[in-house]
């Protein structure tokens, strides 16, 4: 099945350093209604100089050479192409409502103008749809791993068993072994902590809730004192990981 458009949509995919949340290189292409889905009409694939340097994990992540990020051009010498394609469509993009459009944003605020798009525009994330289609409840997990549903959820011990069985199902079918901690390991990926509350980022740490969310432990201790202080003072579980980090 072909998505039926009623206007133009723009497919952003923005790479950037993630430390300070520039872009490194633009992929995006439009679509236009074409009969019963669409076709496309332009295609933007170019890098882009952040400014500012590039952490070495992210070219290791990307493949993109450093050297041909510094010969690129700035974001701003990239707008008058790329607005084109944005003026009057809805976007699509994986994780683009919690990434791709908001870097997308800052970066056309960095350059003095909005992000053009019309005022009604929608955003469709194949990320939020996955959320949508397949829910993590326990007993959506469960049948989805055991093909059987689980019958009398909710009931204390019941559900033990079931998280039980779901959890031996993944070991298995990803063939994850190892110890309890390395499987934690495993699961907090780039987090410091099971909260989610403080992500590696190549040499940095993000802060990730508040009201600094998306900002640096050093930024938050050069320029926000206050609440540096406030959160090394008052957070205990996060006092041992701000040490490793800032020692």
């Amino acid at each position: 099945m072909l998505l039926p458009l009623f206007r133009p949509s723009a497919c952003p995919c923005s790479t950037s350093n993630g430390q300070e949340a520039r872009v490194v290189q633009i992929g995006m292409q439009r679509l236009v209604p074409s009969g019963d889905g669409a076709a496309l009409d332009d295609t933007v694939n170019v890098l882009v100089d952040p400014e500012q340097e590039v952490p070495e994990a992210v070219t290791d992540l990307t493949g993109l050479s450093p050297d041909a990020i510094r010969e690129a051009l700035p974001f701003d010498a990239h707008v008058d192409r790329i607005t084109p394609l944005l003026r009057d469509a809805d976007l699509a993009g994986y994780n683009a409502l919690a990434y791709d459009l908001p870097l997308l944003k800052a970066e056309f605020e960095r350059s003095g103008r909005p992000l053009p798009g019309p005022d009604d525009r929608v955003v469709l994330d194949p990320y939020r749809l996955e959320q949508v289609l397949r829910p993590r409840t326990l007993s959506a997990l469960y049948e989805r791993y055991t093909d059987t549903p689980l019958d009398g959820a909710h009931d204390a011990v019941r559900d033990v068993e079931a998280a039980g069985r779901v959890l031996q199902q993944q070991l298995d079918e990803h063939d994850l072994d190892g110890t309890p901690a390395d499987l934690a390991e495993h699961i907090r990926g780039d987090y410091l902590d099971d909260q989610r509350r403080l992500k590696r980022d190549g040499d940095a740490v993000i802060v990730c809730f508040g009201k600094h969310d998306g900002k640096t432990l050093r930024e938050l201790q050069a320029n926000y004192a206050d609440y540096f202080n406030w959160m090394y003072r008052t957070i205990d579980d996060l006092r041992p990981h701000i040490d490793d980090v800032l020692d």
